[in-house]
């Protein structure tokens, strides 16, 4: 356990941080796309091209998240990387996220009787969709041409090109990709 001036140091400086993110969001809240897309660009680790952040998506510690290009991440989505574990938030690129859906790659052991913070990596392959009001857990990979159902709660890594649902998500069958025009 940390000795109690630490503790109130640190509890002093995550709600200090937190004011201040609360107040990049905020002003991303009132503005148009394309100038909330420069602002998530400016203060995102990484951020690429043809990117489209809607309107309320909040990134806890956006200096830890990662996006390749051409991603479009519906309102009121939630990103939640480990700023104590390190543990980062990284995206593909051509990704579909749907409304509402959450990614926790910050984490607390159970065990702990301080709960340490057991963060690890959450990583989205190439050509993934993500439907509305997921969950993904930390340390979860989901593989490139993935489907995830609407409602799911991702805590294991997916196959590339698999399609999961559930809580917890399960296996439901691989993709079959039609490529003839209509």
């Amino acid at each position: 356990m940390q000795p109690k001036t630490s503790w109130h140091r640190s509890l002093f400086t995550n709600h200090t941080f937190v004011y201040g993110i609360n107040i990049l969001h905020a002003i991303a809240g009132i503005l148009p796309e394309p100038l909330r897309g420069l602002l998530f660009k400016l203060v995102l680790k990484q951020s690429g091209k043809g990117v489209y952040i809607d309107s309320r998506v909040y990134f806890k510690f956006p200096h830890l998240v990662e996006m390749g290009d051409y991603i479009n991440i519906n309102r009121g989505c939630e990103f939640y990387p480990s700023h104590f574990s390190k543990a980062r938030i990284r995206l593909g690129s051509h990704i579909l996220i749907g409304p509402h859906s959450r990614f926790f790659a910050a984490g607390h052991d159970p065990d702990s009787g301080d709960f340490t913070d057991i963060g690890a990596d959450i990583v989205v392959g190439d050509h993934c969709w993500i439907g509305g009001n997921c969950t993904i857990l930390a340390g979860v990979t989901i593989g490139e041409g993935a489907v995830v159902a609407a409602g799911s709660v991702v805590t294991k890594d997916v196959p590339s090109m698999a399609i999961v649902a559930g809580v917890p998500a399960k296996f439901i069958r691989m993709r079959r990709i039609n490529t003839t025009p209509c």
